[in-house]
């Protein structure tokens, strides 16, 4: 389905991209879509920070070719997009539960999708960014600039009254992750975990992770997985 930038937001490090698209897409707060440009002959899977009817917000970090083309996007260029996939944060999670959310960097994209549609299920929003110039272009409550974001945001989530009772809803590096599940043994943690998706729709095989029901694939079993049933070591 062809969509068509209608505003691009940029820093050295980071993308806020508006498009509207041709038809309305219906993309639950968790699930993905894969955006191809023009000159490259696959997509590649974002997640969603808004949306409203046709129109769709991401938050990106330039971290490959790819991202870095996307900085030279143009208003009313046209870009391709595909989906979406994946299973709804709302389709496994407890919904009797109050959630802190837990983001890392842009890993805080799918949350901030998540609070926005679901607001009486949040606790407590938690987003953390490595540098300021973020502010440049987000705007949310909840956003905290720490250089040593995994800590930090351990920190800030002590300072919040959590009972056994409340749950994590939590997105960010495999590092940061870990941390929290090793930190918070005593809730209930759902992760979206990100990973180097190729088709996003399973067939390539390119994203496994171990689960207590055998081998699954993040970008058709997940992205989110509640993490007593994931090996991530493996």
């Amino acid at each position: 389905m062809k969509a068509v930038v209608k505003n691009i937001e940029t820093t050295k490090n980071y993308i806020l991209l508006t498009v509207e698209t041709e038809k309305e897409l219906k993309i639950e707060p968790g699930q993905f879509v894969m955006l191809k440009l023009k000159h490259y002959d696959f997509g590649k899977p974002f997640s969603v920070t808004y949306q409203e009817g046709k129109i769709i917000k991401f938050l990106i970090a330039v971290v490959g070719e790819m991202t870095k083309e996307m900085l030279k996007l143009k208003t009313n260029e046209e870009i391709a997009i595909r989906g979406a996939y994946g299973i709804p944060f709302i389709e496994k999670i407890d919904q009797n539960k109050k959630y802190v959310l837990l983001g890392g960097d842009c890993g805080s994209a799918p949350l901030i999708h998540f609070s926005e549609k679901y607001p009486h299920l949040v606790k407590e929003k938690i987003y953390g960014f490595a540098t300021s110039e973020i502010k440049k272009i987000l705007n949310v409550e909840g956003l905290h600039i720490d250089k040593e974001s995994n800590m930090n945001l351990l920190e800030k989530a002590n300072t919040i009254n959590i009972s056994s009772d409340d749950a994590f809803l939590i997105c960010g590096s495999m590092d940061m992750i870990k941390t929290v599940k090793n930190y918070f043994k005593n809730n209930k943690i759902y992760a979206s975990l990100e990973a180097r998706m190729a088709c996003g729709i399973g067939i390539c095989k390119g994203c496994p992770i171990k689960t207590t029901e055998g081998i699954k694939m993040i970008c058709k079993d997940g992205p989110i997985f509640d993490l007593s049933e994931v090996e991530l070591e493996w």
